[in-house]
Order: C-alpha cells, then structure tokens, then sequence
C-alpha cells in the first residue's frame, strides 16, 4: 500500500513538472498583454498577432522539455485522469467559447435586449475576466500549479480595474500590465528551468 501511495506521489510530481517550464505562462502572458494592447489602441489585429506568437513557445516547448525531463509513461489510472481533466477543459473552454459567440451574433445583428446591454455596457469586462479566471483556476487545480491561482486573481483584478477605468478609455492598461507580470514571471520560470535542467552531454552533440 505504501508503495502504491509513494508510486502516486511521484507520478502526480512528474505530471506538474511539465508545467514547470514556463512556456505556458509565456503563452498566456502573451495573449493577456496582446488583449490589454488591443483594447488600448483599438487596432483589432494586434490581437491575432500576439495569439499567433503566443503559439511558439507551445510550438517548441516540446524541443526544450523532452530532452530534458525524459518521457514518461504513467499508469493508467494517471492517463485516465489526464483524459478526464483534458476532456473537462475541453467542455468549459466550449461552453465560454459558445457563450462569447451569442453574445457576438446579438450585438452584431443589434437583436440585444435593453436591458442586457446596459448589463453588458456595466458589467462585460467583470464577466469576461471572472470567466477567464474560472478557465485559469480549472486548470490549476487539473494540474496541480499552485502558482495559476494567483494568475487567475491577477486576471480577475486586472478586468475589475478596466471596468472601472472603462469611462476614461483607459481599460486595457491594467490588463496588459497583468500580462506583463505573467510574462516576466513566465520568463524566469524559463530561464531557471534552463539552468536546473541542463542538456546532457548526449543532446548536446
């Protein structure tokens, strides 16, 4: 029994070490301070630009951690868990998805009713930051990254401070501040990892 439990321990420490290489707080911090630029400068397209280089640290995170932590097969209890976390994530990133897109079609075809677009004039960015916070926490406690809840209060706080600063168009700069954090956190994470987890003399040549 105890070597089971020891087995378990050390499994669920291999998984979260995958996401102690900062990649993903790199995307993330990527997409936020892209969001907060946008909103600031109006310039839609800024948006697509900071998600499309988001998409390289996941792209090559692949070529940085294998070589250096290995591959690892877990039992299939863990591999059981990973799909069920996977599938979870897939289900409310959807359902946030679907719910952003119907909100879309009403403002674009002016079908919203009164009241829900004085709501939404008041109250949108709250909602949009506590739902992108909700993702965040989801995700932190699938993968057991104590350090994405405190990423999931910086986001809530930052579109809490936009809605506030709404009035003055100055919305975005908390949150491409937030972003900002992310990125510089994200970045040392990195460049600790680097240093803890050296290439063997076997990748190297």
């Amino acid at each position: 029994m105890t070597n089971n439990i020891n087995l378990k321990e050390v499994e669920r420490k291999i998984f979260a070490s995958y996401f102690h290489d900062g990649m993903w707080d790199l995307y993330g911090g990527l997409v936020l301070f892209g969001f907060g630029l946008t909103m600031l400068t109006d310039l839609d397209y800024l948006i697509i630009a900071f998600v499309a280089v988001a998409m390289v640290p996941l792209l090559i995170r692949k070529r940085i951690v294998i070589p250096r932590l290995g591959i690892v097969k877990f039992s299939p209890e863990r591999q059981y868990k990973t799909k069920k976390s996977k599938l979870a994530a897939m289900i409310t990133l959807t359902f946030t998805s679907l719910l952003g897109m119907v909100f879309f079609i009403l403002f674009s075809t002016n079908t919203v009713p009164q009241w829900l677009e004085i709501w939404m004039h008041d109250y949108f960015l709250i909602f949009f930051g506590g739902m992108i916070s909700i993702l965040i926490t989801a995700a932190a406690f699938l993968v057991s990254v104590k350090r994405f809840y405190a990423y999931a209060a910086l986001v809530f706080i930052a579109f809490v401070i936009a809605s506030i600063l709404r009035p003055q168009d100055m919305e975005g700069i908390p949150i491409a501040v937030a972003g900002s954090l992310v990125l510089l956190l994200g970045t040392v994470i990195l460049i600790r990892f680097l240093r803890n987890n050296p290439l063997s003399k076997e990748e190297i040549t």
